[in-house]
């Protein structure tokens, strides 16, 4: 307190004041103020002299005021908490002025108010405190400038004079940090509500002593943690003054804890070349709820008469879940001066993810992208989204229950886009797409129960039999589609033709395989759907040790299946087949048995060199055995053509992919060789302390192949020869094929692949065996010495830098790292028994270098070698500017005619409070381009 509330006489009051002088030498001199109402009370003497009262005093000397005088005052306390003050120099009390004086580094705290500053003066009497710094005439700057604290709100002043009572203060050359901006002045005053009132003010978000721009305004109001206001305005850059500036200007300040502060969002402005007009689009108001969840609310309109609506969401809740959440809907007309012409389209687009984080015994998850199938065409505006031509979306619900029984449903819809390269103009340029694109919609479930051992419920005493493991699995779903009964009637497939065959044939008619999804055509998109379910019982039998060394696992599952519809088949001569559908509910369920067996077998090759000390071959063979009993239920016996050949055509399925020559039974044996060398080498230096080195010279070597046991021809399957290896350090080499054993001979019935018969291709003179496939691929990376090792959390990404990385994932290598290139190639050949083959080739190229620090080029391009075509080609380049940033993305090639080339250019201060303070200029599909 800045007064006592002890009555003392003067000599006690003077005595007092030496002891005080006593101990202004002490280092950390500390003072403690009772909080008492600051008025000047006047205690007598036996003089009768009026005398100003000086303050209790705690110091480090340890002089109190007589403890037993009273103030005959008694009056409450205008402060609310208690005075603390303290100064490293020296601490000088003024009692004719009622001031305490401090020197050097000196403090003074007043409950959340802090105040650190080389010079404070304290009045008791008017509850004021001044504060400066002091010049330093040696090191020819300023020392100890005064830094005023109020609520964790930092100020960084000059001279600055504050009243503990009414709250205000005055204020000389401040610099305070608002949200991303700080905020300069030349004189201050703040009121009791603790908002600013600046003269001479800047604004910026520049964090330098001398900034790259700023705002200059006369005068700035500021409400902490809520927003700035400023009269007049003009933008400064490089102390430059631009003839840029409005009368007014209002930036949100967010708070700590919040995702952001709601306001407006100003929308871009252009032109379209595609018929829609002049626009003004994405523009509406952010609405911070919470820290949880807040809402984006955007429109777009066009000045021929289109418009669109649009609600974003992102929400988080800790340790639980997050998500985000976007539809849109766009009511287009194209401006087309035949008003004819002018037919609205309304589109729509809706993204919602939400990921849970696991816990308990319960998860929901979501992904869904659904659209109508021209949103992408006409209302997206980056490459990316607008060449997509496929959309999946699930929503998912898994449930465990217990350690056993497990639960699980999902939603599904499948969406491919129309194909615009179907697209045809009539002569009055009306559109017509033969493609209305497919839609793959269903709902599925399933229930099960983990394998258990029945016979080692309670822990088990190591018997044979315990390993004994049975289980149960049921699922099951609704789906339909808006695809056509296709069936692959070619002879080049079946060697026989439909008697009564659908609207569409084969893929080569030119007819559409789906129809438009509409209010008409939803009855048979219903009509169309299908309830299935399935469900098995796995039994895991006691493996079987063979010689010590093979492991033989036996196993027998039931299963069954629900459908329907069932196909039933009847020839009709001349080489055609009659398919009648049968509508009803059949019940379809096979038992099968199976065993498995699996060892490894080791070589060792030694070789004694300078380095190279031996190679290791590890082989693994496995093969297993699988037998159905009966497949009558699953498979009508059919003629099906004049020579007489059978096929076994499935009664639930339909056709395409379900020829089989097999019969009623199946038994097979499928089988794998797995190879893997590695070398043993000695170290290049001996500074390891190792001996010898294992390094891996071909990770794997795999034949595969099965035969069919009970077949009647045709027994062996194709034969896959599968590779992978990194050679010479850093290039991954992967290699497949295929190979069918049988030969193929020439017949009409069958075209240009001809048939196969039941002969070998080496017994025909057509080799070991006739490649099917090969696909080749070549991969390596070249970066510094380094760069590989585990870095530092970089600082969070600016807005533009995400952007570049979500648009290029592939080429976006950290900055830190001077340059990066990746290369691949990738070859494929694909040949159907006499046919023609295929070749693909393709060279990619992606990477980035950075020519400074603060330069950074990204690139991803790559030559179609069968087209001599480069294709899809993307080049992005950054600058850093510290507070601003520029950017530059080109797609020069987007690897066809109907796809999009553009161009987009940036320069943009990376605050996001000040996200509209950029110039842009953008070229593509969509936008000529504006400033």
């Amino acid at each position: 307190m800045f007064s006592s509330n002890r009555k003392i006489s003067a000599r006690v009051a003077i005595s007092l004041v030496w002891l005080t002088f006593l101990g202004v030498g002490f280092e950390a001199f500390s003072q403690v103020l009772a909080p008492k109402r600051l008025s000047t009370p006047v205690f007598l003497d036996s003089m009768k002299r009026a005398t100003p009262v000086v303050p209790k005093v705690i110091s480090a000397v340890g002089i109190n005021a007589d403890s037993t005088q009273t103030d005959s005052l008694q009056s409450d306390s205008d402060l609310k908490s208690t005075v603390k003050y303290s100064a490293q120099d020296s601490t000088v009390m003024d009692p004719g002025q009622q001031e305490v004086h401090l020197y050097g580094k000196a403090n003074v705290t007043y409950g959340a108010i802090i105040l650190d500053a080389d010079y404070i003066r304290l009045n008791w009497k008017t509850n004021e405190v001044f504060a400066r710094g002091n010049y330093d005439s040696t090191a020819k700057k300023w020392i100890g400038q005064p830094i005023f604290q109020d609520n964790g709100e930092k100020y960084d002043t000059k001279e600055l004079r504050y009243n503990f009572k009414s709250k205000k203060g005055f204020i000389k050359g401040i610099v305070t940090q608002q949200g991303d901006g700080n905020i300069r002045g030349t004189t201050v005053k703040k009121d009791e509500e603790n908002n600013m009132y600046v003269r001479g003010s800047i604004y910026t978000t520049c964090n330098l002593a001398q900034p790259h721009f700023h705002i200059a305004a006369r005068k700035i109001k500021v409400i902490p943690e809520k927003q700035v206001i400023s009269g007049p305005f003009h933008l400064v850059i490089a102390d430059v003054p631009l003839p840029l500036g409005l009368p007014f200007g209002f930036f949100p300040v967010p708070k700590k804890k919040e995702i952001g502060t709601s306001g407006i969002i100003m929308p871009q402005y252009g032109e379209e070349p595609n018929g829609r007009g002049y626009y003004l689009r994405d523009g509406g108001y952010y609405w911070a709820i919470s820290e949880k969840i807040n809402m984006n609310f955007t429109g777009q309109i066009y000045s021929k008469g289109s418009w669109g609506l649009g609600v974003a969401s992102t929400y988080a809740q800790k340790y639980r879940y997050s998500g985000s959440f976007n539809a849109r809907f766009n009511r287009n007309l194209q401006g087309n001066e035949v008003k004819a012409l002018n037919r609205p389209r309304n589109d729509f687009s809706l993204t919602w993810s939400h990921a849970p984080v696991p816990r308990g015994t319960s998860s929901f998850g979501a992904s869904v992208n659904i659209g109508s199938n021209s949103f992408n065409q006409f209302n997206e505006f980056s490459t990316t989204r607008y060449i997509q031509n496929v959309a999946s979306s699930s929503v998912q619900y898994n449930r465990q229950f217990g350690q056993f029984a497990r639960m699980g449903s999902s939603i599904r819809v499948n969406q491919r886009f129309p194909d615009r390269s179907k697209e045809t103009r009539d002569s009055l340029g009306r559109v017509t797409n033969t493609d209305p694109g497919a839609l793959d919609a269903g709902i599925d479930f399933n229930f099960g129960v983990n394998q258990i051992a029945p016979f080692a419920l309670k822990g088990g005493t190591g018997a044979w039999y315990e390993s004994f493991r049975l289980g149960m699995d049921f699922s099951g779903g609704i789906s339909a589609n808006n695809t056509k009964v296709y069936a692959d009637t070619s002879t080049a497939r079946l060697g026989f033709s439909l008697f009564n065959p659908p609207t569409v044939v084969t893929p080569e008619s030119g007819a559409p395989t789906t129809y438009a999804l509409n209010s008409q055509s939803l009855p048979e998109f219903i009509k169309n759907g299908q309830l299935t379910g399935r469900f098995s019982v796995p039994i895991s039998l006691p493996n079987i040790k063979l010689f010590r060394y093979i492991n033989i696992t036996p196993g027998i599952s039931l299963s069954g299946e629900t459908f329907t519809k069932k196909f039933k088949y009847e020839y009709m001569g001349n080489n055609k087949v009659k398919v009648d559908t049968l509508q009803g509910f059949y019940f379809a369920n096979n038992v099968s048995f199976s065993a498995s067996m699996n060892t490894r077998v080791y070589g060792t090759f030694f070789f004694h060199g300078k380095r190279l000390e031996a190679i290791r071959h590890t082989l693994i063979p496995s093969a297993s055995f699988s037998y159905v009993p009966d497949q009558s239920n699953l498979f009508e016996r059919t003629v099906v053509n004049q020579r007489g050949d059978v096929r076994y055509l499935n009664r639930y399925r339909t056709i395409g992919g379900n020829l089989t020559t097999s019969g009623t039974s199946a038994a097979g044996i499928s089988w794998s060789l797995n190879n893997l060398f590695e070398a043993k080498v000695r170290p290049k230096s001996d500074s390891t302390g190792k001996q010898f080195e294992k390094k891996s010279i071909l990770d794997n070597l795999s034949l595969n192949g099965s035969y069919n046991l009970l077949a009647d021809s045709l027994k062996m399957s194709d034969i896959s020869l599968n590779a992978n290896a990194q050679l010479f350090k850093n290039l991954n080499f992967n290699f497949s094929a295929n190979f069918d054993p049988y030969a193929y001979v020439k017949d009409e019935l069958y075209g240009a692949v001809g048939r196969k018969i039941n002969r070998w291709t080496f017994t025909e003179k057509q080799g070991l065996a006739r490649l099917n496939n090969v696909n080749v691929a070549l991969s390596t990376r070249f970066a510094p010495k380094g760069s590989d090792k585990p870095k530092k959390a970089n600082t969070p990404n600016t807005e533009e830098q995400q952007r570049l990385i979500n648009a290029n994932p592939d080429a976006y290598v950290d900055f830190n790292i001077p340059w990066t290139l990746n290369l691949s190639y990738n070859f494929g050949y694909s040949r159907q028994g006499l046919s023609k083959g295929t070749t693909i080739q393709a060279l990619r190229v992606n990477g980035d270098f950075s020519l400074t620090p603060n330069w950074k080029f990204v690139f991803d391009t790559g030559v179609d070698v069968v087209a001599k075509a480069p294709s899809i080609t993307n080049i992005g380049i950054t600058r850093d500017l510290h507070c601003w940033e520029m950017s530059f993305n080109w797609t020069p090639f987007a690897g066809s005619g109907i796809r999009a080339n553009n161009y987009s250019f940036e320069i943009r201060a990376k605050s996001a409070l000040l996200r509209d303070l950029k110039l842009s200029r953008r070229r593509s599909f969509y936008d000529r381009g504006s400033f």
